[in-house]
């Protein structure tokens, strides 16, 4: 491996290593979750402990929120689903619809804001 690749692969390894300490600094126990995976690295890890192995059999609905941005497929309408990946910001869930709105809910109570 050349010295330039090496140097250029440190940096970026370097970098992205900041990326992500920056996001979430050891023992910060904020709830955000700002990106797509949780950090800008795509991490895909929530520093949160509540919720574990001994207790998450025990986990029952808070909340539900229907976006009515669904269609069976009835009459000239198409069929959709529905997939999401939320981002929880300063204290806020946003979530996409199938039909491309933004919503923003209250992550504790599921109301809209």
């Amino acid at each position: 491996m050349s010295k330039l690749v090496s140097l250029l692969l440190t940096t970026a390894i370097l970098t992205f290593a900041s990326m992500a300490t920056a996001a979430n600094p050891p023992g910060d126990s904020t709830d955000d979750w700002p990106s797509y995976g949780h950090d800008p690295g795509g991490m895909r890890y929530s520093p949160l402990t509540q919720i574990n192995r001994e207790n998450v059999a025990k986990l029952k609905i808070a909340w539900i929120f229907h976006t009515g941005d669904i269609s069976e497929g009835k009459g000239q309408r198409k069929r959709s689903g529905f997939e999401t990946t939320p981002l929880v910001v300063d204290g806020t869930l946003y979530l996409t619809t199938p039909f491309n709105r933004v919503i923003a809910l209250d992550p504790e109570i599921g109301k809209q804001r």
